[in-house]
C-alpha cells in the first residue's frame, strides 16, 4: 500500500517537473530557500530562545553575506546551527548560479520566449494547414500550400531544421506530432487541414487517429511507404492517402510514354499559359441553376470545364452542355492564372 502511494506521488511529481519545464528547477531552488529560512529561524528560537523574527532576521543576513553581526551573542550549539546555516546557503546558491548559467549557455530562456511568441500567433491562426514532418515530401508541401496564401504549421522532431522552417515563413512547433499536448498547440480545432507527412507509417496512423478525434471535419491527408497501410490510415480517419513512391513512378512513366500529358499534369510554374484548378459554387454564385452552355464560361472567362463532381454523385463526371450548376458542385477548370482568378469572383 505504502509502495504504491510512493509511486503515486512519483508519477504526480513527474507530470509537475514536465508541466513547469525550466521553472521546475526555479520552484524547487524556491522550496529549498523556503525550509532553509523555515528550519534556520525555528532552530534560533529553539535553540537561542530568540523571537521568531529574530531568528528570521538572523537567517536573512547569514544568506544575504551583508556582513551585520550577530543579533545575539551565539553560544556554541547556536554557533553550530549559523554554520549550517551558511553553508547550506552557500550550496543553494552556487546549484542556483549554476542553474542559471546553464540556461543562459544552452539559449532556453530565448527558446522559452520564441516559443510562446509562436504559440502566440498560432492561436490567431483559422484556416491554416498542420504540416507533421519537414522532410523531402514535407518540403514540398509547405511550399505549395504558401504559395497559394495558406498558413502553414510546421510539427517537427528535429530541431536541426528549425532555421530552415522558420526562414522559409512557416510557424513551427518543435515537439513530437503524435503527441496530444502537440497537437492542442497548433490549433487544431480552427485548422482546415492536416498532412501526416512523416517516413513512419504508424505513426502517421496514430496522427492521423488523434487528429481526427480532436477535429471531425478536418480534412486530412496522409502520406504512405506501403500499399497494406492504406486501409489503416483510411479507417485511422485520413480523407486521402498518397503513396509518392507510386505517383513518382506513375510520372516517369508517363514522361516516356506521354511526354505532354505528363508535362501538362505537372506543372509547377505559377505563371503558364495554361493551368488547372478546382472550384466550389457558393449559393450566391451567379452560376447556381445554369446549364453550362447558358454560363459560357468559355466565351466570357476563356476557360475550360474538364469535370464537375456534385453531391449526388463525388466522383467527377463528364461535362456537358446541358449540366446544370448546383450550389455546392466542385469544377475542374482549365485556363490561364489571369482568367482563373476571374471565375474564382463569381464563385
Amino acid at each position: 500500500m505504502k509502495q504504491s502511494a510512493r509511486k503515486r506521488l512519483y508519477l504526480r511529481m513527474l507530470r509537475l517537473r514536465q508541466r513547469l519545464g525550466i521553472f521546475w528547477p526555479i520552484l524547487l531552488n524556491g522550496t529549498v530557500l523556503f525550509f532553509i529560512f523555515v528550519f534556520g529561524s525555528l532552530g534560533y528560537v529553539y535553540i537561542e530562545g530568540w523571537p521568531l523574527f529574530d531568528g528570521f532576521y538572523m537567517v536573512l543576513i547569514t544568506l544575504s553575506t551583508i556582513g551585520f553581526g550577530e543579533v545575539y551573542p551565539l553560544d556554541h550549539a547556536g554557533k553550530i546551527l549559523t554554520a549550517g546555516v551558511i553553508i547550506s546557503g552557500v550550496v543553494y546558491f552556487a546549484l542556483l548560479i549554476g542553474y542559471f548559467v546553464q540556461l543562459a549557455s544552452e539559449g532556453r530562456v530565448f527558446q522559452m520566449m520564441r516559443r510562446r511568441r509562436v504559440d502566440k500567433a498560432i492561436a490567431a491562426l483559422s484556416g491554416h494547414c498542420v504540416l507533421c514532418g519537414y522532410g523531402l515530401v514535407g518540403r514540398v508541401v509547405a511550399a505549395e500550400l504558401a504559395a497559394d496564401g495558406v498558413d502553414v504549421v510546421v510539427v517537427e522532431t528535429d530541431d536541426k531544421k528549425a532555421e530552415e522552417i522558420e526562414s522559409a515563413g512557416y510557424f513551427l512547433v518543435l515537439g513530437d506530432a503524435t503527441s496530444d499536448n502537440v497537437m492542442m498547440r497548433v490549433g487544431l480545432s480552427r485548422a482546415k487541414a492536416l498532412v501526416a507527412s512523416m517516413s513512419n507509417d504508424p505513426a502517421n496512423v496514430y496522427v492521423v487517429l488523434s487528429a481526427r478525434a480532436m477535429n471531425p471535419d478536418l480534412y486530412i491527408v496522409s502520406r504512405a511507404s506501403d500499399n497494406r497501410h492504406i486501409s489503416k490510415l483510411k479507417t485511422a480517419g485520413a480523407n486521402r492517402v498518397i503513396l509518392p513512391h507510386m505517383i513518382g513512378g506513375q510520372s516517369i512513366a508517363q514522361a516516356i510514354q506521354r511526354p505532354l500529358v505528363e508535362s501538362f499534369m505537372h506543372r509547377s510554374n505559377a505563371n503558364d499559359e495554361v493551368l488547372l484548378d478546382e472550384f466550389v459554387v457558393s449559393d450566391t454564385s451567379p452560376l447556381v441553376g445554369k446549364s453550362l452552355a447558358e454560363a459560357a464560361l468559355t466565351k466570357s472567362h476563356d476557360v475550360i470545364i474538364l469535370a464537375i463532381k456534385n453531391q449526388e454523385n463525388p466522383i467527377l463526371q463528364k461535362t456537358r452542355a446541358d449540366t446544370v450548376v448546383q450550389a455546392g458542385d466542385v469544377l475542374l477548370v482549365a485556363g490561364s492564372k489571369a482568367h482563373l482568378q476571374g471565375l474564382n469572383e463569381m464563385m
